[in-house]
């Protein structure tokens, strides 16, 4: 078995280079989009069936959940974006987890296969789309004057009214600090995004590192790698579960301080 990489290997399929984590999130993909339409044809068959009330129940309780914690300020929309991006990271992690199973099993797909929350241009791509759209919300819902926090032109308000020599300078000392904590709310955006992307990086690429290590030890040493690696499956399906959770959580922390913000 090949030591695990930073980055993802390229695969060559006919006269184009695709990385093993894009080759697994297209196959993630239309599993999903398969399990979708399995999922509307039953429920436009039978309603009441089994399987479709205990996914609309799963659905509806995951969307009250962030909507509780969201409170009354935030849309049902966003909630619903929210929840997509959970819904999204965790399938994104329970299928990267099978498909080290498979590669477990197969070693020959190593080279073609490693889930897409390893690829950390993926993750930023998503925390990027995230937090942007965070501060478009920011803007929708607080007007154009919302850039008063990455630009503070008017100062935090310690000089309220200029009336005397003294009062004009604390001003331009005011303003200054202003602009000064606005580079630093911007440095702040900055620091989220990165946050976001190698928070999920990291920890579903330890537990991929961590699943390979174990297995090869075993089989090396025992001769039976099943009992450790099994153990390391359930508890890489709680992180990923936490991982999503986590991300889409701070997610809507994010769109709930934009929403909030007064300037």
């Amino acid at each position: 078995m090949e030591a695990v990489t930073f980055l993802p290997h390229y695969v060559d399929i006919l006269w184009l280079q695709i990385s093993q984590t894009l080759i697994a999130s297209m196959i993630g993909t239309v599993i999903f989009l398969i399990f979708i339409l399995i999922y509307a044809l039953l429920k436009k068959r039978n309603p009441h069936n089994g399987f479709v009330n205990l996914i609309d129940m799963g659905v509806e309780w995951i969307m009250q959940f962030f909507q509780d914690i969201g409170g009354k300020d935030i849309p049902f929309k966003l909630i619903k974006i929210v929840v997509f991006i959970f819904i999204y990271i965790l399938w994104c992690n329970l299928w990267g987890l099978m498909g080290d199973l498979f590669v477990l099993v197969t070693p020959a797909l190593e080279g073609r296969f490693r889930p897409v929350s390893t690829d950390l241009f993926f993750n930023l791509t998503l925390a990027i789309v995230c937090v942007v759209g965070s501060i478009a919300y920011g803007f929708n819902k607080n007007g154009f004057h919302y850039i008063e926090k990455y630009v503070g032109y008017k100062g935090i308000g310690i000089v309220p009214k200029v009336d005397s020599v003294g009062s004009f300078i604390g001003k331009i000392f005011d303003v200054i600090i202003g602009l000064f904590i606005g580079i630093i709310e911007f440095v702040g955006e900055l620091a989220r995004m990165l946050s976001l992307s190698l928070r999920l990086f990291w920890n579903i690429l330890a537990g991929m590192v961590l699943l390979w290590l174990i297995v090869a030890a075993t089989t090396h040493f025992i001769k039976v790698p099943a009992l450790l690696p099994l153990l390391v499956v359930f508890f890489e399906l709680f992180v990923g579960f936490l991982q999503a959770f986590v991300f889409s959580m701070l997610v809507l922390v994010y769109f709930k301080m934009a929403g909030e913000s007064h300037h």
